[in-house]
């Protein structure tokens, strides 16, 4: 079931986040993760909106949009990928917003390859903080 987040959800949305942040970039120290944590749960998941995917009663995954239009965050609990979680959050929201964008970085490869099969473009490649470059993606809808 996907439902906006409350903030009972932090705890295990923040477990999810550090959890496969860690295991999706592991090209980045873990310890670079490990030192967002309190920016990300003090800073962007306040100003996001963010919808979990429960499943008994238990958040398997959460997805963040910042700015009406921007994916922050898609994430899943590493146990559960490739479960469909991740394509039904990002489906419930292209039902939302005609057209978003995202950052992922170029290594993981994984990520590249869900978001294009789901309709993202790559728009442009740019460098980070971490030394490691990530493709700006796009997805609108077409009329």
């Amino acid at each position: 079931m996907i439902r906006l987040f409350t903030p009972e959800d932090t705890e295990s949305v923040m477990d999810i986040w550090l959890s496969a942040s860690i295991r999706a970039h592991d090209f980045i120290p873990a310890s670079y993760w490990q030192e967002q944590f309190e920016v990300v749960r003090d800073q962007y998941l306040p100003m996001s909106v963010t919808y979990v995917f429960a499943k008994e009663d238990r958040v398997c995954g959460f997805l963040s949009i910042l700015d009406g239009s921007t994916i922050g965050a898609l994430f899943v609990v590493p146990g559960c990928q490739r479960e469909g979680i991740g394509s039904a959050l990002l489906r419930h929201v292209q039902e939302i917003a005609t057209d978003l964008t995202c950052c992922v970085y170029v290594e993981n490869s994984a990520a590249c390859m869900f978001y294009q099969k789901l309709g993202f473009v790559i728009l442009s490649r740019r460098e980070t903080e971490t030394d490691h470059d990530e493709y700006v993606m796009r997805f609108t809808v077409q009329p």
